[in-house]
Formats: C-alpha cells, structure tokens, sequence
C-alpha cells in the first residue's frame, strides 16, 4: 500500500513538472502508476490531496536549503554548495514555480508554502551574504544586504523559468552553473580588491558552461 502510494506521488511530480498540473489528469497518472482511477482515489481522494503530499516534500526538502552557513569552511564554498542544493531542490519540484500564479489561485496551500520558503530564502542568503561580508570576500553595508539578497533570489528562482520559456533545456548542473555565474555576478560590485580576482575567475568558469 504504501509502494503504492509512493509511486503515485513520483509520478505525479514527473507529470506536473513535465506538462504542468493543470495539464495533467488524474487519470493520466494512474495510467502513469499502472493502477486504477479507483486505486488512486482510495489513496488521494482528490487532486488537491496530491498538492498536499508533494508540499510535504518540498517543504522537507526546502528546509535542507535553507539551512544557516556553518561558518567552518570558505564562505564561497559554502554559497556555491547552497545554490547548488536550492538549484537541485527548484528542478526537482520546478511545477511549483512555473506554475505558482494559476495554482496559488486554486490551490491557496501553494501559496503560503512558496511564501514562507521565499521569506527563508532571502534570509538564509542574507547569512550568506554577511558570512561572505566577514571573511573579507566582499563589502557589504547592511542596508544593502537584503537588497543583494533579494536580487540573488529572483535570479535563483526564477532563471530556470527563463530558461523553459526560451526552450533552453539543459542539466541541473549547467542551471547551477549560470545561476552561480549571475549570484557572483551580482557581488563583484561589493568584491575587495583581495577577492576579486578569485570571484572573477569563478565568473568565467561558470559563464563557460
């Protein structure tokens, strides 16, 4: 039973990413999962019961994103690691972000969970940020944190976007490159003269990819 359960919910996700939920039919993912429209709805009634489920596990996996900086390694290090895992975390679950304003609309669960993890996720980079800011990696006054903070994040989220409407397909690995290449982009403004030649150089490793 709970096999069953769980395969309906990986399929659900590969179908909401790959065609949208509001494409996608709760017959299609039972034809997905090989069992009955009657199976399905002895497990989730209804559509909005998946919504459910799958906020649990983003909302679980989001909270390994928004984790605070350890501070015991190379604060650039540890924002790269970061962008990575939310890049990970955005790709796996990118239905939600694509998707956000027609589902908040009937689905308003979306919305306080996509709110809550955008107010973590600024905070978490302004950490980031003022961890950078310590280490002597750039200069940040902290009237302008939450303002880079606020940028890196609309570039985090919503790159992929951009990516799926101009029909850039590509892997999660290049995706965190760019994104990493636009968030150091983002700093160099704020470098000190004895990081700037190690972000630069991180810029054009990751805008060669």
């Amino acid at each position: 039973m709970a096999n069953t359960r769980t395969r309906i919910l990986v399929n659900s996700l590969v179908l909401f990413n790959e065609q949208g939920e509001a494409q996608t039919t709760t017959n299609e993912i039972a034809d997905e999962t090989d069992i009955s429209p009657g199976n399905l709805h002895y497990h989730f009634r209804k559509k909005s019961d998946l919504i459910d489920a799958l906020l649990e596990e983003f909302q679980a996996d989001a909270r390994q994103v928004l984790q605070a900086p350890a501070g015991d390694e190379s604060a650039v290090d540890e924002f790269w690691g970061f962008l990575q895992l939310l890049v990970e975390v955005m790709t796996a679950y990118r239905f939600l972000i694509r998707d956000t304003e027609t589902m908040v609309a009937q689905y308003p669960q979306v919305g306080r969970a996509m709110k809550g993890f955008l107010t973590g996720l600024m905070g978490v980079l302004e950490l980031h940020i003022g961890a950078l800011d310590t280490q002597g990696v750039i200069d940040v006054s902290g009237s302008d944190r939450a303002l880079l903070a606020r940028s890196i994040a609309i570039l985090a989220i919503y790159s992929q976007r951009l990516d799926a409407a101009i029909g850039m397909e590509t892997s999660i690995e290049a995706a965190a490159s760019r994104i990493a290449g636009a968030a150091i982009g983002q700093l160099l403004p704020y470098t000190t003269p004895q990081s700037a030649d190690q972000l630069q150089a991180l810029l054009h490793q990751y805008q060669g990819q």
